[in-house]
């Protein structure tokens, strides 16, 4: 970047430090060593996580959360639920997600390949079942305060089709946080996911902001926006074991769980994808939820206006696409041709 532009661009930069921006090497402000030094990105993470925890007050008495899942999420950092859907709707879910044609997207990272359509109400022609398991009420209440926004979540059928024979990294296997500010993620398993089967993993209590993972984040931050992994550039910081022993956190969990359990967790804490030594296909229903990291206010989200909310998922693609097709963004999701969701080929 240019003085000149950088210049230009400073009120911009400047500006963003106040959303939900992350990128240590696309915001001068955001990357500044300077900055980082004097403890800019360590207040951005206090200062969401204090508002994320005022949001979640805020929302309690209006989202169907028991108070276990509530302890659950504050010790750990997620949420698991066994036998999720009641078994007959469990069942038809199987059956439809499994056997289903589409015409998906696919993003591919190293030797995995993430395969989605959406699941939004105006999908229930084609979808029913997965539709009815996806907008269930409670799913999304978990979604939401675990987010800490009563907001739209963003949902999918989605299959992840991981060949070690590819000779390629898969970057989900290195643990990770997505970002600095709590977001949900959750995974509505299929079928059961074995140990070897690539099963989602997690640090437990790698969500809490505390002195040691403060520091963490202000050392990481001072190197970001020169590091030599790109994630960790654009605010995805990466963390091996010596770090979590600095942090006082214990070594990661891997989920395998049966069919028909739910799984939400905030992924500003650690976790990534466990490795397999063998080829699989996973098959699940996928939620997410991500908003401004540092307002007061819980709602006020347009997706959930009539007329927007049965296309809350197809908007995002096409918001996607729109900024991809002027040179915005990179086209991570690519539309694929038609095929069996399961199927283990993957487009060229």
């Amino acid at each position: 970047m240019t003085a000149l532009r950088r210049v230009a661009l400073f009120p911009v930069h400047l500006a963003q430090v106040f959303t939900g921006a992350k990128s240590f090497v696309k915001n001068p402000v955001i990357g500044s060593h300077w900055a980082n030094r004097h403890g800019l990105h360590v207040a951005r993470v206090r200062w969401a996580d204090r508002m994320a925890a005022f949001r979640r007050r805020l929302i309690r008495p209006f989202v169907d959360v028991t108070a276990d899942e509530r302890a659950q999420f504050a010790r750990d950092g997620f949420v698991v639920v066994h036998d999720f859907l009641p078994a007959e709707l469990y069942q038809r879910v199987r059956a439809e997600a499994f056997a289903h044609e589409a015409a998906p997207r696919e993003m591919r990272q190293g030797l995995a390949v993430t395969r989605r359509v959406t699941l939004d109400p105006d999908d229930a022609a084609a979808l029913p079942a997965c539709v009815a398991a996806a907008q269930k009420t409670r799913l999304k209440d978990i979604v939401r305060y675990v987010a800490a926004h009563y907001a739209q979540p963003f949902c999918y059928l989605q299959i992840i089709i991981a060949n070690p024979e590819r000779g390629e990294t898969d970057p989900q296997t290195s643990l990770h946080m997505d970002t600095f500010h709590p977001i949900a993620k959750a995974w509505l398993f299929l079928h059961d996911i074995a140990e070897d089967e690539g099963p989602f993993r997690f640090v437990p209590g790698s969500h809490k902001a505390t002195p040691r993972r403060l520091e963490w984040e202000r050392r990481q931050s001072i190197a970001a926006s020169d590091a030599a992994n790109t994630y960790t550039a654009r605010g995805s910081f990466r963390v091996g074991p010596e770090d979590l022993r600095q942090m006082g956190l214990p070594d990661p969990v891997p989920m395998a769980v049966p069919g028909n359990t739910l799984i939400v967790a905030d992924t500003h804490a650690f976790h990534g994808r466990t490795p397999s030594p063998r080829a699989t296909v996973r098959v699940e229903i996928y939620a997410t939820l991500r908003r401004a990291p540092f307002v007061p206010w819980t709602g006020l989200d347009p997706l959930l206006l009539p007329g927007l909310r049965g296309r809350a998922a197809r908007l995002l693609d096409a918001a996607r696409d729109r900024a991809a097709d002027r040179g915005l963004t990179g086209h991570a999701w690519r539309p694929v041709s038609r095929r069996r969701m399961d199927s283990p080929d993957i487009a060229d």
